[in-house]
């Protein structure tokens, strides 16, 4: 089972509470060890060979298995996010393309050298930047919902008949409900991608014994998540 996204059984037994710490009853950031041993502690009493409650031992098995992979830990971590397979996949591809502008733009420059060239963090810069894009217009866009619906209702029309103010807000008020909602998934899909960069480490070389200028990374990929 695949313990970073949503199935069939989790949406069966859990609430919108469900929580892996508090399944295994652990604090947040509690090391592998703990988990396990947690786990194991729990299984012998909810297991259905000790006349256990099934459906309870199936959630600590999975709240274990969720907490044990280290890209769903880290997105849980941060976001208090579950993802779908899909949104998993969409994230992936989208730092396959990241990463591949980014390397291709190192490999036709020299600005950086080649033993500095840290791709993860420069892949985070690419992700952060456009998570921030998606948080203003998100913001610019919520305001201007709110003017709208301030005014819907105000133009009445003498008589029965098409409402041409109306039908107008209505339909704006609609787009801008639309673009919220894909701002959200931009959203949920860049912090599964920096979830997913959580497990990568860059061997920097030692520093040099007179230090360079500080460098500037060039942005190699600024088109958007989508």
């Amino acid at each position: 089972m695949n313990a970073l996204v949503l199935n069939s059984v989790e949406q069966d037994v859990h609430d919108e509470k469900w929580d892996p710490y508090r399944i295994l009853g652990l604090k947040r950031r509690s090391a592998p060890d703990k988990i396990r041993a947690a786990y194991r502690r729990l299984a012998k009493k909810l297991h259905s060979d000790a006349g256990g409650d099934a459906r309870a031992f199936l959630m600590l098995k999975e709240a274990h298995d969720f907490l044990m992979n280290d890209i769903a830990r880290a997105l849980w971590d941060r976001k208090q996010m579950r993802a779908t397979e899909q949104e998993c996949a969409t994230a992936r591809k989208m730092l396959d393309q990241i990463c591949s502008s980014i390397i291709q733009g190192l490999a036709a420059s020299d600005s950086i050298p080649a033993d500095r060239a840290n791709i993860p963090e420069m892949i985070r810069d690419v992700v952060r930047a456009n998570l921030d894009d998606f948080a203003q217009g998100k913001r610019d866009r919520e305001a201007a919902l709110r003017r709208l619906k301030r005014m819907k209702g105000k133009t009445r029309r003498k008589g029965k008949g098409d409402n041409m103010v109306t039908r107008i807000l209505e339909g704006q008020i609609a787009q801008i409900e639309a673009a919220l909602e894909s701002f959200a998934a931009q959203a949920r899909i860049g912090e599964i991608m920096l979830a997913e960069l959580e497990v990568y480490e860059f061997d920097a070389p030692p520093p040099p014994a007179f230090p360079d200028p500080p460098e500037t990374f060039p942005r190699y990929f600024t088109v958007g998540l989508f």
